[in-house]
């Protein structure tokens, strides 16, 4: 019996161990490393109003550097394209936009470029640049390819780390699943299994939560020494990474309370019925 119980302890534990490293990898091959799901993970970043308006300094700043507009006219440029952006947000043509210039990033992310990682503004720059109408004195020249840089070789380097996420999350998903059966079967009393495994959940939540809230400001910190425009990109794609594992926490912490619960009342009923 003894041996039964350790059996269940041991394998219970694996299970939450082997959690703690599966879900964010589960979320980074989900919503990184998977080009629709960044995109669509990402997507939310076009309706922020300081992206937009770095954006549009971005581009104002690049057609000073490329000849194309005065620098006496950038200040204007800059705010005319950033009342533009944000008076069209709601148009689907603008999200559609920001997606195709995510696309861009996650090719020079993960594909077979090196150097500097960047985004393509053209698609934003097109869409907006056909809503500027007589605003500006001059007319903007969109038929060249803005590319941007959002991070260092160093950040490509890292995310190249992470394209096996998804092959390392399945393994883990499967001892997580064997480790929570072997905990079952071999649990002398299996509502005290539910219970234990309950609150694996609730500590791979807990872990998980402590852990981004303490890598997320450190990550963000990194990014101060890119330029404004990068720096903002990066803040806000982090901003949201944490908050969508929070909620994927707060599901697991959610069903590790109720099995938590579950087993608990299982073995008080089981204890008054042997009375």
């Amino acid at each position: 019996m003894r041996m039964r119980t350790f059996t269940s302890l041991v394998a219970g534990l694996v299970a939450t161990v082997a959690a703690i490293v599966s879900v964010p990898l589960f979320w980074v091959s989900t919503n990184v490393v998977d080009e629709d799901g960044y995109v669509a993970f990402s997507s939310s970043l076009a309706t922020d109003r300081e992206l937009q308006a770095a954006v549009a300094a971005y581009i104002a700043d690049d057609y000073v550097q490329r000849g194309l507009l005065p620098a006496s006219l950038q200040q204007t440029a800059a705010s005319v394209l950033t009342s533009v952006a944000q008076g069209t947000v709601d148009q689907p043509g603008f999200v559609r936009a920001w997606e195709q210039t995510q696309r861009s990033l996650h090719t020079s992310a993960f594909g077979d470029g090196s150097g500097t990682l960047t985004v393509s503004l053209q698609p934003m720059m097109q869409f907006i640049a056909a809503r500027v109408g007589s605003r500006l004195p001059i007319s903007l020249d969109v038929t060249t390819d803005i590319q941007a840089p959002v991070g260092t070789s160093a950040d490509r380097s890292r995310l190249r780390q992470v394209e096996r996420s998804q092959t390392y999350a399945l393994l883990g998903l499967m001892v997580v699943l064997a480790s929570a059966a072997l905990c079952l079967v071999s649990a002398r009393r299996r509502t005290m299994a539910v219970a234990g495994l309950g609150l694996g959940a609730l500590v791979t939540a807990g872990v998980l939560r402590v852990a981004t809230e303490i890598v997320t400001p450190q990550l963000i910190d990194r990014a101060e020494t890119l330029n404004p425009f990068a720096r903002q990109v990066q803040k806000l794609l982090l901003d949201r990474a944490s908050a969508s594992l929070a909620a994927w926490l707060g599901w697991i912490a959610l069903v590790g309370a109720v099995a938590l619960l579950a087993g608990l009342l299982g073995r008080g009923a089981a204890a008054l019925r042997s009375r």
